[in-house]
This record gives structure tokens, C-alpha cells and sequence, in this order.
């Protein structure tokens, strides 16, 4: 028995009415008290909300929104609790804030041990991330990878070795046996945990991401244009591969006079932006802007080429997924989950990231128009085994193996 559980115990009530017995082995029956199902369910993540209210609206933002509404139509009362000063309600999500403490091997374990504390009230758990769930893990816990993050070299868990890889590893060994279930975006991860520590696969499941067919969905009517427009809808870090595609479209615009490159994403600071806005600027047909949750599906009908050229630090990217189920043809870094999704030369391409891939692989879709075509309709019919309900249907059936209830 792993040291978190402790045997649970159901109350006695004295012959069942209250009245002692004088028969000391009749004294005590054990009745089942009926209780109200408990539906409280505590979310801990890191920063979700920042103190000015800025959502960054990546995928693991847009997964955990989704799963809040999951939560709340199954009948649980979810709160997510996070790095923060102070209590909101945002959206109609219920976030509460912690103070952040100390940061060790990828994790906050003085956020973890606070998160404990204050949700005994609590009867269910979801970790928002495997480092989160250490040194405490509540019962009844579900921990959610959303793939491997230190699979590049800048990662600071990447150079470790001797002890200090020892405990980083025996951190993240605890929030794998000590909590009760783990699910994974991806196979990639589950394939590194069974390779590492064989003998937890009962504990683990695979629930891939998803995509709203009734929000991203093909343009029918689109007709072709004068310019051919290649999108990146991602998050304005080098580690999505921006710095790459700034590269490649500045090439590649002066080479084809009918090309645009549309960057669209937030970056974690106003300066970020600004940055990438004066870069926009000095490059003509290279254009910079972000828009709504709402407005993205117009933004991939919109599209050519949409770019997910990960390097690092991938599941089985929301962007991607949208993208196919618009019927579009992607380019992607073959990491992480990507590879779950995309079969190189029949629904995407593949690419090991760098500007002179990246650049071949666009250059390649605007001189093949049919190719382009072809790869986006075979994305589209991929994209209807990753539907928003059967993402609901497999946590349906996860949490009831976990919880034993549906909430209602």
C-alpha cells in the first residue's frame, strides 16, 4: 500500500439505533451512513490567470477551460486553484490563488503541500501536471500529462546527472505510483513511463486531445485566391518554432510575391509583442496579429499551410488538430504526440525542425497544389477519431473507474 492511502473507515453506529448492549461482541454493527456524494473536485496548475487577468490561451489554457466545463456538465463543482495573490471568478471559473513558494526540479512542492491544505473540503483531485504532484498527492487523484517536456537540450531537467537526476526522477516516480491515475495526451509519454518504470500500466490511459467539428470545419465555398496564405497559430516562443518560421517567411516572401505569412499568437509579455509587431512591420506580406478563441476557426478556413513546427515539448497539439479538422495540410515537428496524429506523406508532413526543413517542406505545398489538397482531406477524416465527445466519453469512463461515480 503506497504511504499517501490510509484505510478509510465507515462510521459505527452503537446497535445500530444508538443503545448500548451489554453483549460487548453486539455492542458495535457496522452501518453504512448515507452521504452526500462528494462533488468537489480541486484542479491544481501553475498560472493559468496571470495577476492582470491574461489568459495565454496555449493549448494546456484551452484544455484545462474545456475541462472545467467537462467537470461542471458531469455535475462536479470544479475550482482550479494556481500561483496567484487573490480569488476570482473568471468566466464563470471559480480560480483561487496560492503563494508560489519554492520551485524544485520542475515542480512547486510549497504550492503542492499549500493545494493539500487547503482543499481538505475536497473529495477529488486533478493535478494539472505530473511535477505538481509531488510530495502530496490527495485520494481519489488524477494526474494529467500533456507530454514530455524535457526533451530538448535548454530544458534545465536535460543536463542532470548523478543525484540530482536521481531525485528529479524519484519526483516525478511518485506522482506516477502515488496518485491513482494518469492520464496522458499522448503515446509517447506512456511509452517513456512504461520503458522507465514497467509495472504501472494499470494506472495509466490514454485520452488524446480534441477538436470541436462544430467550430473547425472546411471552408466548402472558399474560393482560390490571389495569395496563398501560410498560418502559424501558436504561442510566440522559440520552442513552437517561431524564430524558425520568422526565417522562412522572410525568405521565402521575397521569392514568391503572391505568399503571406499570418503569425498569430499571444506572447507572455507586452514586450514580446511589441516585439514581433516591429518585426511584422519591417517585413512586408509578414503580418502579426492574435484574435479570439471565438474567430480561430475563420482563421484556419482562411488558410493554406498551417505550420506546427514544434521542437520540443509537444502532445498532441490542439492547434494541429484544428487545423486538420479545417482541411488543411500541416507541417509539423515529428515530437512528442505529433506523431499520434500526423502519418508523414498521407495526412501532414513531418519534419525534424529547422529553417532549412521547415522551408523546404512549404516551398514543396506551393508548387503542389493537388499534394496540398490531398493531405488536407485525408487530415480532415483523421481528424473525426479525436472529436470533442469522444474526448468527453473516454474521461466519462476514466473518472468513473478513478471517482466510481459520474458526478450526478
Amino acid at each position: 500500500m503506497h504511504p499517501r492511502h490510509y484505510g478509510a473507515r465507515h462510521p459505527l453506529i452503537r446497535n445500530g439505533l444508538g443503545e448500548s448492549s451489554p453483549n460487548p461482541v453486539q455492542s458495535f454493527t457496522e452501518v453504512r451512513i448515507p452521504v452526500k456524494l462528494d462533488r468537489k473536485v480541486a484542479i491544481l496548475t501553475s498560472i493559468f490567470v496571470t495577476e492582470d487577468d491574461r489568459i495565454m490561451f496555449s493549448g494546456a489554457d484551452r484544455y484545462l477551460v474545456h475541462l472545467y466545463g467537462f467537470l461542471e456538465e458531469s455535475g462536479y463543482e470544479p475550482c482550479i486553484w494556481q500561483v496567484g495573490s487573490g480569488d476570482r471568478l473568471l468566466d464563470g471559473m471559480r480560480i483561487q490563488g496560492l503563494p508560489k513558494g519554492s520551485a524544485e526540479f520542475g515542480g512547486l512542492p510549497d504550492l503542492n503541500i499549500r493545494f493539500f491544505e487547503h482543499t481538505v473540503s475536497c473529495g477529488k483531485a486533478i493535478y494539472f501536471a505530473l511535477p505538481l504532484a509531488f510530495p502530496r498527492v490527495k485520494p481519489k487523484s488524477v494526474v494529467i500529462s500533456h507530454g514530455i517536456g524535457w526533451d530538448y537540450p535548454l530544458h534545465p531537467w536535460s543536463p542532470l546527472s548523478g543525484p540530482l537526476k536521481d531525485e528529479w526522477l524519484r519526483r516525478l516516480r511518485y506522482a506516477v505510483t502515488a496518485s491513482d491515475l494518469v492520464v496522458s495526451v499522448d503515446t509517447n509519454t506512456l511509452n517513456w513511463l512504461r520503458a522507465t518504470w514497467p509495472g504501472y500500466e494499470h494506472k495509466q490511459v490514454y485520452i488524446p486531445n480534441f477538436v470541436n467539428q462544430g467550430e473547425f470545419f472546411p471552408n466548402e465555398n472558399r474560393r482560390g485566391t490571389e495569395s496563398l496564405v501560410v498560418l502559424y497559430p501558436r504561442r510566440l516562443t522559440w520552442i513552437r518554432g517561431l524564430d524558425d518560421v520568422k526565417v522562412v517567411a522572410e525568405r521565402l516572401t521575397r521569392r514568391y510575391d503572391s505568399l503571406e505569412f499570418h503569425i498569430v499568437g499571444r506572447g507572455g509579455t507586452d514586450h514580446s509583442e511589441a516585439e514581433l509587431h516591429r518585426w511584422a512591420e519591417e517585413n512586408p506580406r509578414c503580418l502579426y496579429y492574435w484574435v479570439s478563441m471565438e474567430d480561430m476557426g475563420d482563421l484556419y478556413r482562411k488558410a493554406d499551410i498551417v505550420l506546427i513546427p514544434t521542437r520540443g515539448a509537444e502532445g498532441t497539439s490542439l492547434a494541429c488538430l484544428e487545423a486538420m479538422a479545417s482541411g488543411k495540410p500541416v507541417i509539423c515537428g515529428h515530437v512528442g504526440g505529433l506523431t499520434d496524429l500526423v502519418i508523414d506523406g498521407y495526412n501532414g508532413v513531418l519534419i525534424n525542425v529547422s529553417p532549412e526543413t521547415l522551408e523546404d517542406a512549404i516551398e514543396y505545398l506551393i508548387l503542389n497544389p493537388e499534394t496540398r489538397q490531398a493531405l488536407g482531406r485525408r487530415a480532415l477524416e483523421t481528424s473525426e477519431a479525436f472529436s470533442l465527445e469522444r474526448w468527453k466519453e473516454r474521461w466519462r469512463k476514466a473518472l468513473r473507474g478513478v471517482w466510481g461515480d459520474d458526478g450526478k
